[in-house]
């Protein structure tokens, strides 16, 4: 699978950058994420087409480029736009190649350390965040592209991630998963179809309902979207994004 390595993409102007976490109480301990940015940066070049899922993993300085994780990644994504296709009978587009992979400002440390938002459960996924949106010009939600983000960094029982706002933001664990280091493959396809949900739109469900959108995606593909979901994702903010 080819991947797209960015080493040397740097904003014209900088930005201060304000978004708010929002925790939704969930069957399985799930967390949801809403943010907002006003951004003046610079668009990266050659961006992809609009209305494209965007798909970065964020390499910190000191961590070794390693093609298990694009192309787990990428993976992860094609299994998720099957399962939509399979769902609603329309699915997102992915670019080519799937994963943009980007060598961070920081080590890994400094993602893990670096506070940003009052839950430390945050910092790590809110540091790329803030990062991937300075250097792309990107903004949340963005009426561009649909984002996802993965960064190798993890403060382990700490850090976290989630789905909102037009994003998906996943720290180490989940990069691992999709790598092939975390068991079986399931758990992770069923996390991303999960945060998906959230990204186009959806609440958590308030139990275990067999539908992704609660910790039934544990058990994915074993899972499945209702009628109302459905239709959230058909109306919602990115349904136009869906073919």
């Amino acid at each position: 699978m080819g991947t797209l390595l960015i080493e040397e993409e740097r904003p014209v102007q900088t930005c201060r950058f304000t978004r708010r976490a929002v925790l939704a109480a969930a069957a399985g301990g799930v967390a949801t994420l809403g943010s907002t940015a006003l951004a003046g940066t610079a668009r990266a070049a050659a961006a992809p087409p609009n209305g494209t899922v965007r798909v970065f993993w964020l390499r910190p300085s000191d961590v070794a480029n390693d093609q298990r994780y694009p192309d787990g990644i990428a993976g992860v994504m094609r299994e998720s736009r099957r399962y939509y296709q399979q769902e609603l009978g329309v699915t997102f587009t992915l670019n080519e190649p799937v994963v943009e992979v980007v060598a961070g400002n920081h080590p890994r440390s400094w993602y893990e350390n670096t506070p940003n938002g009052g839950e430390e459960y945050w910092w790590v996924v809110f540091n790329m965040q803030q990062e991937l949106m300075s250097r792309f010009g990107l903004v949340s939600p963005d009426s561009r592209w649909l984002c996802v983000g993965e960064i190798s960094a993890e403060k382990q029982g700490v850090s976290g991630g989630g789905g909102g706002a037009g994003w998906v933001i996943l720290s180490g664990h989940d990069a691992d998963g999709a790598a092939g280091i975390g068991g079986n493959m399931n758990r992770w396809y069923g996390g991303m179809v999960h945060e998906l949900g959230h990204a186009l739109g959806l609440p958590d469900s308030s139990f275990t309902d067999g539908t992704p959108m609660s910790a039934s995606f544990y058990d994915y593909p074993n899972c499945h979207f209702n009628q109302t979901q459905k239709n959230g994702i058909r109306n919602g903010r990115y349904g136009g994004f869906l073919s």
